[in-house]
């Protein structure tokens, strides 16, 4: 019997032995999925508390990405999936929160006329911004950093009063370090097709607004009545109990042994990897994988706070803000859940989301809960006019949870790959390092390397 081991117990781990477990005879293939921890899911974590759901973990997934919904659809979850609702999202900015121009995609303007009446430009930035539907294409055969080709096109003052707040917001990373090519290639390829990146998004803008969006459309992601972690909890209910092995760590790999911290050595004839670098690094020390040794990672938090509605007497219509790095907070982003989930909230009550954590910050996490929830609180109450205390609050630590894809990062993928596939290859490596840091992403890499796997098995079969 052909044996194939999963290490990492997440979503990518998981959507690996789902699809395994679709395509595969037990009595043929023996897989078998081990996780460190005493729970399957990974950063998914959905609390129930006093009538709120809370998400710890990710809250949504982007609905054009179709790994996401064709695996809800899979699992029998499609009834319950849940659209976002949508509205105006802000940029704070110099003490005050400040619309994002209506039409905009990812921070990008598409409309001339809601850019020119934004306050979020001098007139000055605006004159700069509009030169970029004459300037040159600044697509390069090199990989080059998001900061640098949006300062090119649009100058200094609009990548950092609106495009570095909501591209870095994703990644929780620093522009000028981060690939283009690997993070936004949409931008690039539009940019080498209709030259103007505004008159090319404009053309090919979808019916369906994404997050930056202002208009009254149908929203962009999806969650489930229950919170996420119904997602997680469906694939672990799916798959077969005696091959999911929590609070099982496995110490290293040796060739094609894998060994476990009890000391149990299987040897595998295939290895999925469904983890971040660090761990893979941890696990086999190679001179295939020295590349990622370079790849930095950032640490996040979130603090969920529950108030009753008079809390926040004025709050402005729409769904949340980012904050401009042109001052000093400690938020990134705010989320206005009970505006943007509004089943997640009971009436009468609401529920702000703020988010810690930015490229190169240390000591974030060495704070305790009251401390991280007395800064959020601090800068909500300069920035939407909070007062009183909460009813009560969660606060979700993520250590190391974000990779960073600087510039070059395919290219260096590409090396680790093929390097490993001539050292080790029997190892697939799967999980948010590689190619994507969203929900259907992680989908997509498991899938991929159970079908690496597999085919690899078949390959030897044959």
């Amino acid at each position: 019997m052909k044996k194939i081991v999963i290490i990492g117990g997440g979503l990518t781990g998981l959507s690996a032995a789902h699809y395994l477990n679709k395509q595969v005879d037990g009595e043929a293939v023996d897989w078998q999925l081990f996780e460190a921890d005493d729970h399957f899911g990974g950063k998914f974590n959905t609390v129930h508390r006093d009538g709120f759901i809370i998400e710890k973990g990710p809250d949504s997934f982007l609905a054009r990405k179709p790994a996401g919904m064709a695996l809800v659809e899979e699992l029998g979850l499609t009834d319950q999936l849940i659209t976002n609702a949508t509205g105006k999202s802000y940029i704070y900015h110099e003490k005050a929160l400040h619309p994002i121009p209506e039409g905009s995609v990812m921070g990008i303007p598409t409309d001339i006329r809601a850019l020119l009446e934004s306050d979020l430009l001098t007139e000055d930035g605006k004159i700069r911004a509009l030169e970029e539907l004459m300037l040159e294409s600044n697509v390069t055969d090199a990989d080059q950093s998001i900061g640098d080709f949006f300062e090119y096109r649009f100058g200094k003052e609009m990548v950092v009063h609106l495009i570095e707040p909501l591209l870095a917001g994703i990644y929780a990373g620093n522009i000028y370090e981060m690939s283009l090519r690997a993070t936004f290639p949409q931008f690039e390829q539009t940019a080498k097709e209709h030259r103007s990146l505004m008159y090319g998004l404009k053309s090919h803008r979808p019916a369906t607004v994404n997050t930056t969006g202002t208009a009254k459309t149908v929203g962009a992601f999806r969650t489930l009545d229950g919170g996420l972690s119904t997602l997680t909890d469906a694939l672990v209910a799916s798959l077969p109990a005696e091959r999911l092995h929590a609070c099982t760590k496995v110490k290293s790999i040796e060739s094609t042994t894998v060994v476990l911290e009890s000391g149990e050595r299987i040897v595998a004839d295939a290895i999925i990897i469904a983890a971040t670098h660090d761990v893979v690094l941890s696990l086999l020390d190679v001179p295939a994988l020295q590349p990622l040794k370079a790849q930095p990672m950032t640490s996040l938090a979130t603090i969920s706070l529950a108030f009753d509605k008079e809390a926040v007497p004025e709050i402005p219509e729409g769904t949340g803000f980012l904050v401009a790095r042109t001052g000093d907070y400690h938020i990134t982003a705010c989320t206005w859940v009970h505006e943007k989930w509004p089943h997640m909230v009971p009436d009468g009550k609401i529920l702000l989301r703020g988010f810690l954590g930015k490229a190169g910050q240390v000591g974030l996490l060495d704070q305790t809960d009251q401390e991280m929830a007395d800064k959020v609180q601090a800068d909500l109450k300069e920035m939407i006019g909070l007062r009183g205390k909460p009813l009560f609050y969660e606060v979700s630590r993520m250590k190391e949870a974000m990779p960073q894809y600087t510039v070059g990062h395919q290219e260096r993928l590409k090396k680790v790959e093929a390097d490993l596939r001539e050292s080790h290859p029997t190892v697939f490596l799967a999980g948010m390092s590689y190619r994507g840091v969203g929900i259907p992403d992680c989908i997509d890499g498991g899938k991929e390397a159970a079908n690496e796997a597999l085919a690899l098995l078949e390959q030897v079969r044959s």
